[in-house]
Protein backbone atom coordinates (compact mmCIF):
# COMPACT_ATOMS: atom_id res chain seq x y z
CA UNK A 1 0.00 0.00 0.00
CA UNK A 2 2.76 2.19 -0.76
CA UNK A 3 1.71 5.69 -1.32
CA UNK A 4 -1.60 5.20 0.97
CA UNK A 5 -1.83 7.16 4.11
CA UNK A 6 -4.03 5.94 7.24
CA UNK A 7 -6.19 9.05 8.43
CA UNK A 8 -6.68 9.27 12.13
CA UNK A 9 -9.91 9.84 13.32
CA UNK A 10 -8.86 13.49 14.59
CA UNK A 11 -8.60 14.61 10.98
CA UNK A 12 -11.86 13.61 9.40
CA UNK A 13 -13.83 15.00 12.85
CA UNK A 14 -11.71 18.26 12.47
CA UNK A 15 -13.73 18.54 8.99
CA UNK A 16 -17.13 18.89 11.26
CA UNK A 17 -15.24 21.44 14.21
CA UNK A 18 -15.75 24.96 13.12
CA UNK A 19 -14.35 25.68 16.55
CA UNK A 20 -10.94 25.82 15.43
CA UNK A 21 -11.48 27.09 11.12
CA UNK A 22 -7.81 26.67 10.72
CA UNK A 23 -7.92 22.87 11.32
CA UNK A 24 -11.17 22.58 9.45
CA UNK A 25 -9.88 24.00 6.78
CA UNK A 26 -6.64 22.57 6.51
CA UNK A 27 -8.94 18.63 7.23
CA UNK A 28 -10.79 19.38 4.30
CA UNK A 29 -8.00 20.42 2.37
CA UNK A 30 -5.95 16.94 3.24
CA UNK A 31 -8.99 14.47 2.89
CA UNK A 32 -10.08 15.88 -0.42
CA UNK A 33 -6.74 15.43 -1.71
CA UNK A 34 -6.15 11.99 -0.63
CA UNK A 35 -9.49 10.88 -1.70
CA UNK A 36 -9.13 12.58 -4.79
CA UNK A 37 -5.68 11.10 -5.41
CA UNK A 38 -7.00 7.65 -4.23
CA UNK A 39 -4.37 6.90 -0.71
CA UNK A 40 -7.22 8.13 1.54
CA UNK A 41 -7.07 5.04 3.92
CA UNK A 42 -8.96 4.10 6.97
CA UNK A 43 -9.94 1.34 9.15
CA UNK A 44 -13.18 0.08 11.01
CA UNK A 45 -12.01 1.64 14.19
CA UNK A 46 -11.52 5.07 12.81
CA UNK A 47 -15.07 4.69 11.26
CA UNK A 48 -16.31 3.75 14.67
CA UNK A 49 -14.70 6.40 16.29
CA UNK A 50 -15.82 9.40 13.96
CA UNK A 51 -19.43 8.02 14.92
CA UNK A 52 -19.04 8.49 18.48
CA UNK A 53 -16.59 11.97 18.27
CA UNK A 54 -19.11 13.34 15.98
CA UNK A 55 -22.38 12.74 17.93
CA UNK A 56 -21.32 12.93 21.54
CA UNK A 57 -23.65 14.39 24.20
CA UNK A 58 -21.46 17.37 24.90
CA UNK A 59 -21.09 19.32 22.00
CA UNK A 60 -22.36 16.92 19.07
CA UNK A 61 -20.98 18.00 15.50
CA UNK A 62 -23.35 16.34 13.74
CA UNK A 63 -26.63 14.33 14.40
CA UNK A 64 -26.98 10.59 14.17
CA UNK A 65 -28.40 10.64 10.77
CA UNK A 66 -25.80 13.26 9.32
CA UNK A 67 -23.29 10.87 10.99
CA UNK A 68 -24.35 7.91 9.45
CA UNK A 69 -23.99 9.66 5.83
CA UNK A 70 -20.90 10.92 6.28
CA UNK A 71 -19.86 7.45 7.45
CA UNK A 72 -21.16 5.77 4.29
CA UNK A 73 -19.47 8.38 1.89
CA UNK A 74 -16.11 7.71 4.20
CA UNK A 75 -16.69 3.89 3.30
CA UNK A 76 -17.14 4.38 -0.35
CA UNK A 77 -14.40 6.81 -1.04
CA UNK A 78 -11.72 5.49 0.75
CA UNK A 79 -9.43 2.37 1.12
CA UNK A 80 -10.98 0.62 4.23
CA UNK A 81 -9.08 -1.66 6.52
CA UNK A 82 -10.45 -4.06 8.95
CA UNK A 83 -8.62 -4.57 12.50
CA UNK A 84 -8.17 -7.74 12.76
CA UNK A 85 -6.77 -10.08 15.34
CA UNK A 86 -2.99 -9.71 14.39
CA UNK A 87 -3.95 -6.17 14.23
CA UNK A 88 -5.08 -6.08 18.34
CA UNK A 89 -2.10 -8.43 18.97
CA UNK A 90 0.44 -6.59 17.18
CA UNK A 91 -1.42 -3.17 19.48
CA UNK A 92 -0.89 -4.92 22.27
CA UNK A 93 3.47 -5.16 21.66
CA UNK A 94 2.70 -1.66 20.71
CA UNK A 95 1.66 -0.69 24.03
CA UNK A 96 4.56 -3.17 25.59
CA UNK A 97 7.11 -2.33 23.48
CA UNK A 98 6.63 1.67 22.26
CA UNK A 99 4.52 2.51 25.43
CA UNK A 100 1.55 3.76 22.98
CA UNK A 101 -1.93 4.05 24.83
CA UNK A 102 -4.07 1.03 22.87
CA UNK A 103 -5.96 3.07 20.61
CA UNK A 104 -3.20 4.67 19.73
CA UNK A 105 -1.21 1.37 19.09
CA UNK A 106 -4.08 0.15 17.08
CA UNK A 107 -3.58 2.83 14.51
CA UNK A 108 0.21 2.38 14.39
CA UNK A 109 -0.54 -1.46 14.45
CA UNK A 110 -3.00 -1.28 11.67
CA UNK A 111 -0.67 0.96 9.81
CA UNK A 112 2.14 -1.46 10.30
CA UNK A 113 0.72 -4.66 9.36
CA UNK A 114 -1.09 -3.27 6.17
CA UNK A 115 2.30 -1.98 4.83
CA UNK A 116 0.95 1.85 5.32
CA UNK A 117 3.64 3.95 5.70
CA UNK A 118 2.03 7.01 6.41
CA UNK A 119 0.00 7.98 9.50
CA UNK A 120 -1.42 11.74 9.68
CA UNK A 121 -3.08 12.38 13.17
CA UNK A 122 -2.57 15.02 15.81
CA UNK A 123 -2.00 12.25 18.83
CA UNK A 124 1.56 11.03 18.08
CA UNK A 125 4.97 12.93 18.01
CA UNK A 126 4.56 14.70 14.19
CA UNK A 127 7.95 12.94 12.43
CA UNK A 128 8.31 10.47 14.30
CA UNK A 129 8.79 7.03 12.35
CA UNK A 130 7.87 3.90 14.41
CA UNK A 131 9.10 0.84 12.95
CA UNK A 132 8.37 1.65 9.61
CA UNK A 133 5.84 4.08 10.40
CA UNK A 134 6.27 7.65 9.86
CA UNK A 135 3.72 9.72 11.77
CA UNK A 136 2.88 12.75 10.30
CA UNK A 137 0.62 15.77 12.27
CA UNK A 138 -1.02 18.06 8.86
CA UNK A 139 -2.00 20.66 11.47
CA UNK A 140 1.60 21.90 11.86
CA UNK A 141 3.12 25.25 10.18
CA UNK A 142 5.37 23.46 8.41
CA UNK A 143 3.17 20.57 6.69
CA UNK A 144 3.21 20.59 2.91
CA UNK A 145 0.27 18.71 1.14
CA UNK A 146 1.89 16.06 -1.14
Amino acid sequence: MNGKILLDTNILVYIYDSLDRTKQDRAIEVVDKLIRTNRAVISTQVIGEFFRATTRAKRPLLTPAEALGRMRNYLAACHVVDVTQLISLEAIRGVETHNFGYWDAQIWATARLNQILEVYSEDFNSGAIVEGVRFTNPFTDDFELP
